[in-house]
């Protein structure tokens, strides 16, 4: 029941997950960066953990909204 809400959700308002999307790639560039100096290597690691988390969010995201296209299609809706 609950991932059907998400789905739905996930459908109805693509850009949230395309934004966390986005900051999650433009922090791995960050991060990298910080990878260049020894003092800021942990900072580095943690702005990794969470530039993964955005970029799966995205990943899951789209995979939902795919499914829901699918559903809405197979049932005779149409995106509006």
């Amino acid at each position: 029941m609950w991932l059907k809400a998400i789905r739905r959700l996930a459908y109805e308002y693509p850009w949230f997950h395309r934004w966390m999307g986005l900051i999650g790639n433009i922090s791995f560039v960050v991060g990298s960066v910080f990878f260049l100096y020894r003092r800021l290597e942990i900072t580095g690691t943690w702005i990794f953990i969470l530039a993964s988390s955005g970029m799966m969010i995205d990943s899951l995201g789209e995979k939902l909204v795919r499914g829901e296209a699918a559903q809405r299609h197979d049932a005779g809706l149409v995106r509006t």
